[in-house]
């Protein structure tokens, strides 16, 4: 039986039937997130790290059909289930031929067990991905692969290379697959910390309630269950580094126990009265405008000055194509079958995956080279026509039209929303290229948000 703990988020705008779906999934062992709507579950998509999406079909504003096709577009290794009433069987259909895994009718009385039922079916299907993967491929490690020689990755590699030795925390800034874990690692390989271990956890999939004992502790009796007192994973990296993954999802009280062990390297395992030290460095990632989350109240600005010490900035893929040939190299070589040679790419192949503006980054670069590989009938190079076959529809930025007919208040809203979609949605970022202040440019997005 697969023990894999699926990441899934709930997107429906029934209370009822989200209460439903994630109790039935937590029962079977699988990581929740829940939205009330499409858009919230767009933000928390952009933000965090699934494995499967359940979503309702039918929803106001952003319904089940504009999530599918966002996820394909842009995280197309997740797995869509869409819910539907008994009338949407046909449209439900139709969301299977875009893409969705399956979908669910939400019969009458609604009880989570056809959602038992579609996970099990899940595990099995994803258990077998992974088996044919190893099968075929000598066991390929699915990890993020970003070296490169683009100049954005060069200066990157530097700052690296000049920041590792210090003991001061680190943030890494970047997007969803862009290899924000990898540069973690890096930063610990060269630092005087090298010799002790690497932890790391994703604060976006813990669940709020656990995600203090996970990183503290606990002490036995702190809660039902606990028969047992366990170490966090703070004491599991003594010596070493500690690295917080999605750390705008921290909630508001991890927050500050988080700043109390900055500033004083000091504990509380939960349920106890004793105080613990330990000697850990925190790196932090994240692909959120944290600044935007402390102006929102969502995240503590004094947290925010204390693990910004040095921030990092990962370049999204599309900032650096002249890696992608090596990257794509790369990954088919760790595909290879044993005792054969690598397969490649024809230069027409390669010269489009290369055009290719990759929202997902080296994650979704990755995640194409295998299914390339996996789909592929023979063991030549791989060409062009392959290629376009697999890869969703164009994420390029819409070209221009021709501005010298528009207003000037609408060439400004245009060119700032191009340079917010070239970084990625980041403000802070957007705000220094457009060479504005930060308030100044959320009071602008207010302007045209409002309509005039």
């Amino acid at each position: 039986m697969s023990t894999e703990r699926i990441r899934s988020l709930i997107i429906d705008d029934e209370e009822f039937v989200r209460l439903v779906v994630e109790q039935a999934l937590r029962e079977e062992g699988c990581d929740t997130r829940t939205a009330s709507g499409g858009q919230e579950g767009l933000d928390l998509l952009r933000t965090g790290d699934f494995d499967c999406v359940i979503t309702d079909l039918r929803m106001p504003g952003v319904d089940g059909r504009a999530v599918l096709r966002w996820v394909k577009d842009h995280q197309p290794d997740v797995d869509v289930i869409v819910l539907t009433g008994h009338g949407d069987v046909k449209d439900a259909v139709a969301a299977i031929k875009d893409g969705a895994w399956d979908f669910l009718i939400k019969d009458t009385p609604f009880d989570g067990t056809a959602v038992k039922a579609a996970l099990a079916k899940l595990r099995t299907v994803r258990d077998l991905r992974r088996e044919n993967l190893a099968a075929r491929h000598g066991g390929y490690r699915q990890e993020a692969v970003i070296n490169g020689i683009s100049p954005a990755w060069q200066r990157l590699e530097a700052q690296i290379a000049q920041v590792a030795p210090s003991q001061a925390p680190v943030l890494i800034q970047g997007e969803t697959g862009s290899g924000k874990e990898v540069v973690a690692r890096l930063l610990h390989a060269q630092s005087r910390r090298s010799a002790g271990p690497c932890i790391a956890i994703n604060c976006g999939a813990v669940s709020r309630e656990l995600l203090e004992s996970e990183l503290f502790g606990y002490e036995k009796g702190a809660f039902t269950g606990a028969t047992t007192a366990k170490p966090g994973l703070i004491a599991a990296a003594e010596g070493g580094s500690l690295f917080l993954d999605e750390v705008g999802e921290m909630p508001g009280p991890m927050q500050v126990s988080l700043l109390r062990f900055l500033d004083r390297n000091e504990y509380r395992p939960v349920g106890s009265t004793r105080t613990h030290r330990a000697d850990v460095r925190i790196i932090c990632a994240t692909n959120r405008d944290l600044q935007e989350l402390v102006f929102q109240g969502r995240f503590r600005d004094d947290l925010l000055y204390r693990i910004n010490t040095v921030t990092l900035h990962v370049p999204p893929l599309r900032e650096r194509p002249e890696d992608i040939p090596a990257l794509v190299g790369h990954i088919l070589h760790n595909l290879r079958l044993p005792g054969t040679s690598a397969r490649t790419a024809t230069p027409e192949g390669l010269a489009h995956l290369t055009s290719y503006r990759w929202p997902g980054n080296v994650r979704e670069l990755r995640n194409v080279i295998e299914r390339l590989v996996l789909m592929s009938p023979h063991t030549g190079p791989i060409t062009r026509e392959e290629i376009v076959q697999v890869l969703p529809r164009s994420s390029s930025v819409v070209a221009s039209e021709d501005d010298t007919q528009l207003p000037l208040e609408e060439i400004e809203r245009l060119h700032i929303e191009r340079v917010l979609q070239a970084c990625g949605g980041n403000k802070t970022k957007a705000a220094h290229t457009l060479q504005i202040d930060y308030k100044t440019l959320l009071t602008k997005l207010k302007k045209y948000d409002s309509g005039h």
